[in-house]
Formats: C-alpha cells, sequence, structure tokens
C-alpha cells in the first residue's frame, strides 16, 4: 500500500493546485495546443506527486526516544570493494554495520557523509532511519576513472560545519561520530588533524574494515563489463588494498573517541548498545513500518516529458526565427 508525507502539505496542495487550474484553463482555450498543454498538465501532477514523497512498507524499524545527533561517515573510494571481508567487499560489512547503527539509535537525528576524491552530504540529519538505511544500501564504490586519490580526512570540513551547524540549532541533543573506513590514504601530502572537531564530538566510534593481508578490488565502472574486472597494479598483477589501522587508530585519537576493528564475526550490536542507551532507550522488541520513498522513480517520465518540452520549444523557436525578417533578429 502505498502512503505518503510530504514536507509541505498545505504548500504542495496550494501550489498543485493552481498549477493544474492554469492547465485545465489553457487546456479549455488554447485549442491548437492541446497536446501540449497535456503535457504540461501531467509533469504538474507528477512533481505533485514526487513532492508527496510516495513510499510503499519498507520492513520494521524500532521504536525509540533517543536524542542526539548522529553522524555516519561512510568510505567509499575504490578500496572498499576489497573482497576480505569474509570474501566480499568491505562495503557489505560497512553496510551491515549502518543498519545496525541506524537500529540502535532508532528516533535519533542521523545523518550519512560519503567520503573518496571528495566529501558528500548523502543525508542530512533525519529521524527516518528508514532512508538512512536504504540510502546507504544502494552504495557503491567511486567510479574508478573519476578517482583522483583519497584523502582519510577529506570529510573534515563537512563534518565540521554539519557539526556547528546541528549545535547551534540543537545544543541539548549530544553528537555522536561514527567513521567507517579502511584508512587507506592515497591523496598528495598528509591528511589533515580531526583534532579541532573533538570539542564538538561527545561520542563515537571509528570503525576499521580490511585485513592485513588485503583483498583484490572489482572495478567500479560505469562498463558493465569493466565491473568484472580488477583492478590492477602498475607492477604487474592484481592490485591489493591494506587496512592501515595505525591512521584509524589515529583519527580515533584526534575525536577523542574509541577504534574498534570490525569482521564478520564480531557483533557490533555489543558496542552500540550501552552508547545509545546513554542519550535514551530504544525498544528493539517494538517496532514501527519503515518506508521505503520510491518517489526517484517519478523522476524518468517527468525527465522524458522535459525532454521533450524542450524539444518543442526548441522547434517552436526555429520556425519562428524562420518567419521573422532578417533585419527583426
Amino acid at each position: 500500500m502505498i502512503t505518503f508525507h510530504p514536507t509541505l502539505p498545505i504548500v504542495v496542495v496550494a501550489i498543485g493546485a493552481l498549477a493544474v487550474g492554469l492547465c485545465a484553463w489553457q487546456l479549455a482555450v488554447a485549442r491548437g495546443r492541446r497536446l501540449a498543454w497535456l503535457r504540461r498538465t501531467l509533469l504538474v501532477l507528477l512533481a505533485v506527486a514526487m513532492a508527496f514523497r510516495p513510499a510503499v512498507p519498507g520492513g520494521e524499524v524500532p521504536t525509540a526516544s533517543i536524542q542526539a545527533r548522529v553522524f555516519v561517515l561512510v568510505d567509499t573510494s575504490q578500496s572498499i570493494a576489497a573482497e576480505d571481508w569474509g570474501g566480499e567487499p568491505r562495503l557489505t560489512g560497512m553496510q551491515e554495520d549502518v543498519v545496525e547503527i541506524a537500529r540502535a539509535f532508532a528516533g535519533a537525528d542521523i545523518s550519512v557523509i560519503s567520503f573518496d576524491s571528495q566529501a558528500s552530504l548523502r543525508v542530512p540529519l533525519t529521524d527516518d532511519g528508514s532512508a538512512v538505511i536504504e540510502m546507504v544500501r544502494a552504495m557503491r564504490p567511486e567510479i574508478a576513472q573519476q578517482s583522483r586519490g583519497t584523502s582519510i580526512a577529506i570529510a573534515h570540513d563537512l563534518l565540521r560545519t554539519e557539526l556547528e551547524r546541528s549545535a547551534a540549532e540543537d545544543p541539548a541533543s549530544p553528537a555522536v561520530v561514527f567513521y567507517l573506513g579502511d584508512g587507506e590514504h592515497t591523496a598528495d601530502g598528509e591528511p589533515a588533524s580531526f583534532s579541532d572537531v573533538a570539542g564538538l564530538v561527545d561520542r563515537g566510534l571509528v570503525l576499521g574494515y580490511g585485513t592485513a593481508e588485503g583483498g583484490r578490488m572489482r572495478v567500479s565502472s560505469f562498463d558493465a563489463g569493466a565491473a568484472e574486472q580488477y583492478v590492477q597494479d602498475p607492477a604487474g598483477g592484481d592490485a591489493v588494498s591494506r587496512i592501515d589501522e595505525g591512521r584509524l587508530r589515529g583519527i580515533a585519537d584526534q575525536l577523542g573517541i574509541t577504534y574498534l576493528h570490525r569482521s564478520p564475526a564480531l557483533p557490533i550490536t555489543d558496542a552500540l548498545g550501552p552508547m545509545a542507551a546513554l542519550d535514551g532507550e530504544a525498544d528493539l522488541d517494538r517496532t514501527e513500518e519503515a518506508r521505503l520513498e520510491v518517489a526517484w522513480a517519478l523522476g524518468i517520465p517527468i525527465a522524458l516529458l522535459l525532454a521533450w518540452e524542450g524539444f518543442s520549444l526548441a522547434r517552436s523557436l526555429r520556425t519562428t526565427r524562420g518567419i521573422l525578417p532578417k533585419d527583426a533578429a
């Protein structure tokens, strides 16, 4: 069953009603351009439907009363494709752990920042744990051809900005930071220090993924055929990525939080439970239905209709220029 959850329902309804009314009026009076106005009416209806954030049931999440600002930093560089998480890519372990973080801090505001050759705010602070889970499940390593080297501290500035902004809006809620990575630093120069951020962080964990033996990495590429290949070492053979626990421990020390090496055999729930309990209580036995938003699917027909509209406009402009006198151009 599809449900809706608009952010500003009154505004959406008001603007949508005005736009649909205009389109309906033009459909009635512009007899020679009904197809164009029918297209625009459909565009408005789809845009309004997207603004209402349609969703389908997406499993269940625990109810909770936790008050905290949780920031999850996830490494999405090519090295997270290394297959040393029990034979699976490191990204698999990261995704599983983010699900557990979202469950343990259900009800808290959670944000996700990814970092590779650049840092990106994937999810602004939200109490919608299911949105966080679905976004992280959809994460993929950075496209190899686009990589310019990864700094393990490239997310420093973005993290600091989000911490300061959220603290100004909600100073009573503690800030909890989870840094998920393998410590592999491939950018030029030494990484920046997180020491100046430590005063904004109340607690958290640096979670390390990978092994000393390392693992091969499947190529992350737009080309489906290339995705079956492994990254090659310039010296010959398959490239191997290894965890750098020294750098990860350094980040933990700078932030004033704890480092924890992750492995498939080591559940993370034991570490998360006591940490989340400091800010409230999450009852994992009582759940509520999660929402899996599908508004993105409406973007496909909207894009096609916009392309049609652009093509029609361009054709109209060419026709208009063709009938104008040369000196009128």
